[in-house]
């Protein structure tokens, strides 16, 4: 003869211990892909930095150049006007972010152009934990004239 068996006390138990298992995988692969991509912005955002640096670092004044022989910019609008079409060309090139200039450019007496920018890129995983998508990026761009250092 055929009996019902009893119900037993772990049933229903492997899919509770699959849910947490599942979020907690979807949890770490979230945070290596964001984590991964995050670490990627801060680099492109250094880089882009130091590219917007060298656009303004072409705007030096021609004529205290050729009078004095120092390469300068004569004000920090003229540098942001001089980067700002750098940075409108890196945005539309649909790389998937958006770059600008985080602060005024700063001139220093020593022909340095200090360029602070922020790169926003959207998140997908780590955005319901605060994390909003913004990195800056910063360089100090020397104006010189010729060669410096010639990497060997």
């Amino acid at each position: 003869m055929l009996t019902r068996r009893a119900l037993r006390s772990d049933t229903g138990a492997i899919t509770i211990v699959t849910v947490i298992l599942g979020g907690m995988m979807l949890a770490f692969i979230g945070l290596v892909w964001d984590g991964g991509r995050g670490v990627n912005s801060v680099q492109v955002a250094d880089d882009l930095a130091a590219e917007a640096g060298r656009t303004a670092a072409q705007c030096v004044d021609v004529r205290d150049f050729l009078v004095n022989g120092r390469a300068m910019i004569t004000t920090h609008i003229r540098a942001e006007g001089c980067a700002q079409p750098y940075l409108d060309l890196v945005n539309s090139a649909g790389n998937g972010y958006t770059v600008t200039l985080a602060t005024p450019i700063v001139l220093s007496q020593n022909d340095t152009l200090d360029v602070t920018v922020v790169l926003t890129r959207p998140i997908v995983f780590l955005s319901a934990f605060g994390f909003n998508g913004r990195y800056t990026g910063h360089a100090t761009v020397k104006l010189t004239q010729g060669v410096t250092d010639a990497g060997g």
